[in-house]
């Protein structure tokens, strides 16, 4: 993997903004590379994932329905928000928008049900040792105040290998499923085939553009993440992920 690890530190290092990444042989995990692995990011959606691992873990009941407002109403990505107000939505379907479709409202509500500190209780169990959850999906005004949400590129993939290594117990099989039906596939798997199946989480604000999941080939199973923060241009950041993600993809496949 060195060839790998050089071209792509040398690549990096010629791009704006803050970048990390790390590429992991989950069969053989002596088979790492990684750039600041340990660098804090801002965690945009990517904190959905463990909001979805601590609902797996928890004992709430997945076919359970909430009423959406039971949160206050928030915009962003997802659907709830276009739904009547006393429509009610089971915690497993809350949990697929939350990750499929990134649901701000959906993700909202499974914070609250859950307890925010519970989360972190769980991020914490996990050694996640820079994680932090200290606010609501678009609380602009606890940004402001600094109670933010933090990962590193360490500690998510930290997060997926224990969500794939408990893939066999059947709440964690549905979060491994949901992983794999992301819709949005505008990053690292850009230029990869539509058939090729990458359980994976994207996320994005202004001047961040993250993207990490599991990649199951019949050439292994790789953990590829990349988080960028502080760019110049999303748009930019982002077709600079895709282009990352097609030399990775490449690479692998040919190794």
């Amino acid at each position: 993997m060195n060839k790998l690890q050089n071209y792509l530190n040398d690549y990096v290092q010629k791009l704006d903004g803050d970048w990390s990444y790390l590429i992991c042989n989950l069969k053989n995990p002596q088979e790492t590379i990684c750039l600041n692995g340990n660098h804090l990011h801002k965690s945009a959606s990517m904190i959905k994932v463990l909001i979805l691992a601590t609902l797996c873990a928890s004992d709430l009941d997945f076919n359970e329905k909430i009423s959406i407002d039971y949160v206050p109403y928030v915009e962003g990505g997802g659907a709830l928000q276009e739904m009547d107000s006393d429509t009610k939505v089971s915690i497993k379907a809350l949990a697929s928008l939350m990750i499929v479709l990134s649901d701000n409202l959906a993700t909202n509500i499974l914070i609250k049900k859950l307890g925010m500190h519970n989360i972190q209780a769980y991020a914490d169990k996990l050694n996640l040792k820079q994680t932090k959850i200290q606010r609501y999906m678009m609380d602009f005004e606890a940004s402001k105040q600094g109670r933010e949400n933090y990962l590193t590129v360490n500690d998510y993939h930290k997060l997926l290998c224990h969500i794939y290594d408990n893939r066999h117990l059947s709440r964690f099989n549905i979060a491994w499923q949901i992983l794999a039906r992301q819709q949005f596939r505008d990053r690292i798997p850009y230029y990869w085939d539509e058939d090729i199946i990458f359980h994976h989480k994207t996320g994005m604000l202004d001047f961040v553009e993250h993207d990490g999941g599991i990649l199951e080939a019949d050439f292994g199973t790789y953990s590829i993440i990349i988080f960028a923060s502080n760019l110049k241009s999303n748009a930019i950041g982002g077709r600079e992920m895709g282009k990352l993600g097609q030399y990775i993809y490449n690479y692998l496949a040919q190794k």
